[in-house]
């Protein structure tokens, strides 16, 4: 026999269902206050989103990707593609949650199907260009993202976005001005100075990181990285220093008798340092402010440049950001020229 359902029943659950749409709806574009009682009407985003099923869905979808509801996010994203398949906003969707999946071949074909249904959106293009991106895959970047800022040129977060791609790609000079408009001068050395570390490129990301130290000493960030650089690279050479003075040299080997394998005490002939090398125990490296003189027969110990003979230069690289900015304010216009050029080049400054 067929159901005979009680209307009272199906009227209550209608409206229950219809509440849960509403709430929903609330929760994802807001609502505003009557001003009478506690009554709450919904905004004209939400009541666009309560006409526009597939646009409620996708609000639905972004919330539960964004909460880390990855099942819920991709049902959606898929009931979504089901009804329009041509719908951009969820084939990126699908893309990212196989991208966080470590879906990478399928990741890339729902990317590159968004570019196809939407090959002037903006988002879909920068959606691409940053896949490539994560993917090490910089020209292709490039050349996606490049197409995204012909089409919009004031997308801030695009540009910046090409400009890493750029200098991941090793072209540091068409990076610059990028970052230099999305983020401003100082920042665009500290960015580029991070992607030189990252690199390897330990001696030009100092550099950077200084010239955004000048250009903007309160750029907290930029001090940190440079003190950092700069205690490494010290560290770096005094391992180095350590290994060259404890290791024997190549020119005095241990010598053995011609009997078979009998040595005496006579026979045997320890290495020793050769003239002109140091003969004692590598002793700790004070910091650097000067030139280094030539090694001699004795350990010589490095004082700070006041100290030093003035010939010998001053090593502007030792200098944090205020102690080059006092220097630079006790220099006539000569000095400060010569100074600018010394940070430039990283030779010795002197007065």
């Amino acid at each position: 026999m067929p159901r005979v359902e009680n209307p009272e029943r199906s009227r209550a659950a209608r409206a229950i269902s219809l509440a849960a749409v509403f709430c929903c709806a609330a929760m994802l574009t807001g609502c505003q206050s009557t001003g009478q009682g506690n009554a709450w009407q919904p905004t004209a985003d939400a009541e666009a989103q309560l006409k526009d099923p597939e646009r409620l869905r996708l609000s639905f979808a972004q919330m539960s990707e964004q909460r880390g509801d990855y099942d819920a996010a991709r049902d959606a994203y898929q009931q979504i593609s089901s009804t329009n398949p041509q719908s951009p906003e969820a084939i990126l969707g699908l893309a990212r949650l196989d991208l966080l999946a470590g879906r990478i071949q399928a990741a890339e074909k729902q990317f590159l199907q968004a570019f196809q249904v939407a090959p002037e959106n903006s988002l879909v293009i920068e959606s691409l260009g940053q896949f490539y991106l994560t993917q090490d895959r910089f020209d292709e970047a490039v050349r996606h993202l490049t197409r995204g800022i012909e089409l919009t040129p004031g997308n801030n977060r695009l540009r910046h976005r090409l400009a890493v791609a750029l200098a991941k790609q090793g072209n540091i000079a068409a990076a610059e001005p990028h970052f230099v408009q999305s983020v401003g001068d100082a920042e665009a050395d500290y960015n580029i100075g991070l992607i030189l570390y990252e690199q390897g490129q330990t001696k030009q990301a100092e550099d950077r990181f200084l010239s955004a130290v000048l250009k903007k000493p309160t750029l907290v960030q930029a001090q940190n990285w440079l003190d950092a650089v700069r205690q490494e690279t010290r560290k770096a050479a005094d391992t180095k220093l350590a290994s060259a003075s404890q290791s024997p040299t190549a020119k005095q080997p241990v010598q053995q008798t011609a009997s078979q394998g009998q040595t005496t005490e006579s026979s045997i002939q320890q290495a020793v340092p050769q003239q002109g090398e140091a003969s004692a125990a590598p002793q700790p490296r004070a910091p650097q402010f000067g030139t280094p003189t030539q090694p001699t027969a004795q350990v010589q110990t490095l004082v700070p440049a006041q100290s030093q003979p003035t010939s010998q230069g001053l090593d502007l690289r030792t200098l944090n950001a205020t102690q080059l900015e006092q220097l630079e304010n006790s220099l006539n216009p000569t000095e400060r020229a010569r100074f600018h050029q010394c940070l430039r080049t990283g030779t010795p400054f002197i007065r």
